[in-house]
């Protein structure tokens, strides 16, 4: 025997005697894997996120990464796993608790953090329905921005090659964001978006997948003054769009990473010269993640979107201060061809881990399980906007930092609560879902 459980937990069967503890420098060769908890979910979803196997021989960081990979599917409260030795052979045990798998998630975008300039609705989410890891997805919003939008992903629809599915349609009243086209026309306006499409996905391994999309965008400006700004310069686009991607991701934590990197490489051709419509937009975001020493970890990030062709569109432009903004110029907004972003963190857990499990009457149990955790950190955040033909020392960068605590409540979301500084001084504060990265 080799001491305690690497991990808590409920182990159906399972003697204390029977169970391995591996130290930092204890390995032991897997004869063979059992899972177990999973009423719903085929066993094949989570032995295909699994980077060993029966003959593999482990130690206790690749149960901890695996365990971490299986509970980035965010479709389990809980998950385990243990070495368990009986007859002299070692079977690994993957023990897991699903999560509540159907749920709607509200949600509110304060533009310039005023009422008035608010988009709120709901993000219905179906996940796991069929046992699969397929997920449903409808997002109806009101208000500023409104729009309706459906999508289905089937990370495995032909198993034997790893194909992945996804589909999307959508429908939205889009409010200009170019400042420069408001001042040019001298009123707000509104673009009309419709359109949908497909991307099939190969699974190269647990580390590299490659990405194949097609689609068709409608655009429709709302006034003909605003054809000027459109990619066919008449008051409607008709944009079929070719993308390409690749994302190598060895993240351990997915939601919320100690340990890895994430490369994400996009490509999309829209115009195809329908309507003598034709430009591109490339885009890449390189992340990683390490641990420092004990629970301290830093994180950093950079991020380049660059569109070129003939005529860019100005609801295609690259804008900072909508989904990618500089904390600490949250308000700002600016644009041009292309941006560039760079950013750092330091985060420690005030507590990292907290399985949280109770029972109320008539409430499914699923639903009152979830993996907690608070972790304070300080971030810089600095970035730019500039066209294709300025040089790189005629950026005008913007720059903020700050410090600010992040609630997880896995497998579901996070919140942020964030104070950010700019370069003089000034100070803002953030409230956001998600991560920041």
């Amino acid at each position: 025997m080799l001491g305690l459980c690497l991990f808590s937990g409920v182990f159906a069967g399972i003697n204390d005697t029977d169970t391995l503890t591996l130290h930092e420098n204890d390995k032991v060769i897997i004869d063979s894997v059992k899972v177990i908890g999973n009423e719903s979910t085929e066993e094949f979803i989570i032995i295909r996120e699994m980077t060993f196997g029966p003959g593999d021989t482990v130690n206790s960081k690749i149960l901890e990464f695996n365990r971490e990979r299986i509970f980035s599917r965010g479709i389990f409260s809980f998950v385990g796993i243990n070495v368990v030795t009986k007859d002299s052979l070692n079977t690994a045990l993957i023990t897991v608790k699903e999560s509540w798998n159907i749920y709607p998630i509200p949600f509110l975008h304060l533009e310039e953090n005023t009422l008035s300039k608010s988009t709120y609705g709901i993000n219905l989410l179906y996940k796991n329905f069929r046992g699969r890891d397929e997920t449903i997805r409808a997002i109806t919003a009101f208000g500023y921005d409104p729009s309706f939008s459906l999508e289905y992903y089937n990370p495995v629809v032909d198993y034997e090659n790893d194909i992945s599915f996804r589909g999307t349609l959508f429908y939205s009243k889009v409010l200009n964001k170019s400042k420069l086209a408001e001042t040019f026309i001298g009123d707000s306006f509104e673009y009309l978006f419709t359109g949908g499409g497909f991307t099939l996905g190969k699974r190269i391994n647990q580390f590299n997948q490659a990405f194949l999309g097609v689609g068709f965008n409608y655009i429709e400006a709302q006034d003909d003054i605003t054809s000027i700004f459109t990619a066919s310069k008449t008051k409607i686009d008709r944009v079929p769009f070719l993308s390409i991607s690749y994302v190598y991701d060895t993240r351990d934590l997915t939601q919320f990473p100690k340990d890895g990197r994430l490369i994400i490489l996009d490509y999309v051709m829209k115009g195809a010269g329908v309507q003598d419509i034709f430009y591109n937009v490339v885009k890449i975001d390189y992340r990683e993640y390490r641990l420092i020493t004990g629970d301290l970890k830093v994180k950093w990030r950079g991020v380049h979107r660059r569109t070129l062709g003939k005529h860019v569109p100005t609801y295609d432009k690259s804008y900072l201060g909508y989904g990618e903004y500089i904390r600490g110029h949250k308000g700002e907004k600016t644009e041009g061809d292309n941006y560039l972003i760079g950013s750092a963190e330091l985060s420690y857990p005030i507590f990292n881990e907290w399985n949280l499990s109770f029972k109320l009457p008539l409430i499914p149990e699923k639903l009152t399980r979830a993996r907690l955790g608070m972790h304070f950190g300080i971030f810089v955040d600095t970035g730019a906007v500039f066209e294709n033909e300025q040089s790189l020392n005629s950026f005008d960068f913007s720059t903020g930092y700050g410090f600010g605590l992040t609630f997880l409540v896995l497998p579901y979301n996070a919140i942020r609560f964030e104070y950010s500084f700019n370069e003089i001084g000034n100070g803002e504060f953030l409230i956001g879902a998600g991560f920041s990265f």
